[in-house]
């Protein structure tokens, strides 16, 4: 009987033994749980602020542009500009108002494949320009930027497909 006595103290023991360590594990998942909320709260809320702070800059470079640039381009336009100095600062003006507008952010964050050139021939596409004018604008030849508006139509899935690209890059954004 000593011995079934021994043997029921060390399985108590071990019981309680084990008890103890569940009880030590149970509590550090607790902290575990509790420290992984509280981190997730932190970047939460680190993402608001970094949502906000992108705001306020896109916000601050509109109002920059509006306010410091575009004047001077109205300023340009209203002198006498000589050949090919009126066609760049009307580019120069639409280009700034489409960095302004969600059309060349959209183009760029949705068809990231599009390389700098195809951007710049679709945003002259989209301003109405005809080939001959972007050729002479990019300093290209026409065959090239016909290759561009290929590789463009390609990329946009208008391949075989009867659809205007001007029309098609408006009704995008």
């Amino acid at each position: 009987m000593a011995k079934e006595n021994q043997g029921s103290i060390a399985t108590r023991g071990e019981q309680l033994l084990e008890d103890q360590i569940d009880l030590s594990r149970e509590a550090e998942l607790e902290a575990s749980i509790q420290r992984l909320e509280e981190l997730n709260s932190a970047l939460k809320s680190l993402l608001r602020h970094r949502d906000q702070d992108r705001r306020d800059v896109e916000e601050r470079f509109l109002s920059n542009v509006k306010e410091l640039v575009l004047p001077y381009i109205q300023k340009l336009k209203e002198t006498e500009l000589v050949g090919m100095q009126a066609t760049y600062v009307e580019i120069a003006e639409s280009n700034l108002n489409d960095i302004m507008s969600p059309f060349l952010q959209k183009i760029t964050s949705r068809y990231r494949n599009f390389t700098p050139k195809e951007i710049q021939v679709a945003s002259l596409i989209k301003e109405g320009r005809r080939t001959k004018e972007i050729a002479q604008i990019l300093g290209i030849s026409k065959s090239a930027i016909d290759l561009h508006r290929n590789s463009i139509r390609n990329k946009l899935g208008l391949i075989n497909k009867k659809t205007n690209l001007r029309s098609y890059l408006m009704s995008l954004f």
